[in-house]
């Protein structure tokens, strides 16, 4: 009995690192978030300082907003080993770029320096990862084109953890069930 009780935990534990992240829900913060910035990436300190900003604003942003149910309780970013060690950087254990919750790396040419979250699955499902560019974060000019970071974050955050869809896609302003039936971008989805 024993034994097949460790083996159900033994999968279950499988099936979450299969299905990526590592993020936990405790008490309303959000623990364990992974960002990890591209490793081909050059040097570049105000990379990590608007990351913290960006998440400090974010957290408070979003406690607000949730009605003090939720914030960004712990965030590990992980820094390339290329770059020079500083006594605030510690060793990762498990953390992976490859792994990460949001990503730091150069423009994808879709998108230029607009952040976005990947998303594979329809609406409800959760993302793949947020991706910002090191020009949106160390542009102090990003904000009038996209707004303040933090408030992005939040919003990208809703595509990650609950599958929300854009409310503005001009690209696919519709999305298919999975009754292969066209429904309009918003949610929740009529029944």
């Amino acid at each position: 009995m024993v034994l097949s009780r460790w083996f159900l935990f033994l999968v279950l534990q499988l099936l979450h690192e299969l299905n990526g992240t590592k993020v936990k829900l405790n008490n309303g913060g959000f623990e364990d978030i992974i960002i990890a910035i591209n490793p081909e990436l050059p040097e570049d300190p105000k990379i990590v300082d608007n990351l913290k900003d960006m998440i400090k604003e974010a957290s408070t942003y979003l406690f607000s907003a949730t009605q003090n149910r939720f914030y960004f309780k712990t965030v590990k970013i992980v820094i390339p080993l290329s770059w020079k060690p500083k006594p605030e950087y510690k060793r990762v254990v498990t953390e992976s770029y490859e792994e990460a919750d949001v990503i730091v790396a150069d423009p994808y040419l879709k998108y230029g320096d607009q952040p976005y979250t990947l998303q594979y699955g329809g609406c409800g499902e959760k993302g793949r990862y947020i991706h910002f560019t090191p020009n949106f974060l160390t542009n102090d000019n990003s904000a009038d084109v996209y707004g303040p970071r933090g408030r992005v974050f939040v919003h990208e955050w809703a595509h990650l953890r609950w599958g929300v869809f854009d409310e503005y896609n001009d690209d696919a302003p519709f999305y298919m069930t999975g009754k292969n039936k066209p429904e309009a971008t918003r949610y929740p989805p009529s029944s």
